[in-house]
């Protein structure tokens, strides 16, 4: 398993010692991905780590799965153990091996250049994938196969189907396109629902419009058959299943199948918000725990985007693990049972925060199949790892 080298290591404790956080801008790493969009405002105030809660179902770090990834966006865990994950500028999908080692690459994509938060995003899994092999990507285009050059969505985010051989990724498929991109906000996440349906979380492309406007894919959460169809039953009769949001980040489901999705907020109120079919999510009239109309207020807020800036979130026993970028910290939160409603408040009980500063950006958390452990993906440009944490 790849260890860290002396000097990142001595570097990471020096960091740890000096009580730094080096958050930056919460949308996208530093240096070369460096962002001027809203989420861009310089370093947050340094801090010390506060005391971390330990015992049962607290994470723990327990080693290394990977190194020397690229700006990496998504994991996308596999019964064998094995995980495939993307590379954002780049437009590699790579594979990590079955319990860790140094990751390949099989397949590749043709993402859009000059921007700060599209490119190569979400990455999912086929639900039978040991079956089909079928992996799914969402990304920003230029064109590709299915879209000519003249097609007025050929720049737009888009997801595609790809085909696993056991050695390489082939065969995409376009299964939905259209996806209003831009510079930022471009959302990316999916995942397949406990009823076999793709999710797919989508940014509102810095056009605020667009969110309440449900002829608009853009700050969406669409629910779409496995062959890219509007999924039977949704509440408007098209691949809309939620409004109002304004740039989703992470999607996970609890034990009871509901399902849960991070997003960003305008430099404060981020937000946990517990999705229902046909709900409106408030943006852009409201953010948080405020209301406007018939808007469902998020069940967790984050008035700060320096304590968090949420983006990929895995649930397990029902406790949501919440990845941070600008926070540069793991958020536990306990999820409340059957019956809750989000009441306004914004709270709830039990939250705690992890690896403040420890580990820099956080992207992605995913549960390992079988096992009580996460893997969590940081986001730190070239230097980007995936961390082994034992729950």
């Amino acid at each position: 398993m790849p260890s860290l080298p002396v000097t990142r290591r001595s570097a990471l404790a020096l960091v740890a010692a000096l009580g730094a956080t080096g958050a930056l801008g919460a949308c996208t790493p530093p240096s070369a991905e460096s962002s001027a969009s809203s989420r861009a405002g310089g370093a947050a105030p340094k801090k010390s780590p506060a005391p971390e809660a330990t015992g049962p179902g607290m994470p723990r770090l327990v080693g290394t799965v990977a190194e020397h990834l690229s700006s990496p966006w998504s994991l996308a865990p596999v019964a064998d153990g094995s995980a495939f994950v993307s590379e954002r500028v780049s437009g590699r999908i790579l594979r990590i091996p079955p319990g860790g080692g140094a990751a390949q690459p099989v397949g590749q994509v043709t993402v859009r250049q000059g921007t700060r938060e599209g490119g190569l995003l979400g990455l999912e899994a086929s639900p039978t994938f040991e079956r089909d092999g079928l992996l799914y990507a969402y990304y920003t285009g230029t064109s590709g196969p299915g879209i000519s050059e003249t097609d007025a969505t050929a720049a737009a985010n888009r997801v595609v189907r790809l085909a696993w051989d056991g050695k390489k990724l082939g065969d995409e498929r376009v299964i939905v396109s259209g996806i209003p991109a831009s510079v930022i906000h471009d959302g990316g996440r999916i995942r397949f629902g406990p009823d076999g349906h793709l999710y797919i979380g989508t940014g509102d492309a810095n056009t605020r419009t667009m969110s309440p406007d449900l002829l608009s894919l853009g700050g969406k959460i669409l629910r779409v058959a496995p062959d890219g169809s509007p999924a039977p039953g949704n509440p408007f009769g098209t691949a809309v299943f939620s409004y109002g949001h304004r740039n989703v980040q992470g999607l996970a489901w609890d034990s009871h199948g509901r399902l849960w999705a991070s997003e960003f907020g305008p430099e404060r109120n981020d937000e946990l918000n517990l999705i229902t079919a046909g709900a409106d999510y408030g943006w852009p009239t409201v953010t948080g725990s405020a209301r406007s109309g018939r808007s469902v207020p998020a069940a967790f807020v984050w008035p700060s985007a320096a304590e968090a800036s949420p983006s990929g979130i895995a649930v397990v026993n029902d406790v949501a693990y919440v990845s941070c970028l600008r926070g540069e910290r793991l958020w536990r939160v306990p999820l409340p049972g059957p019956g809750y409603t989000p009441d306004g408040s914004g709270t709830l009980p039990g939250a705690t925060e992890h690896f403040r500063g420890q580990f820099g950006r956080l992207r992605d958390v995913a549960p390992v199949p079988g096992g009580k452990e996460l893997w969590l993906l940081t986001n730190e440009g070239d230097a980007s790892r995936i961390l082994r944490v034992a729950l």
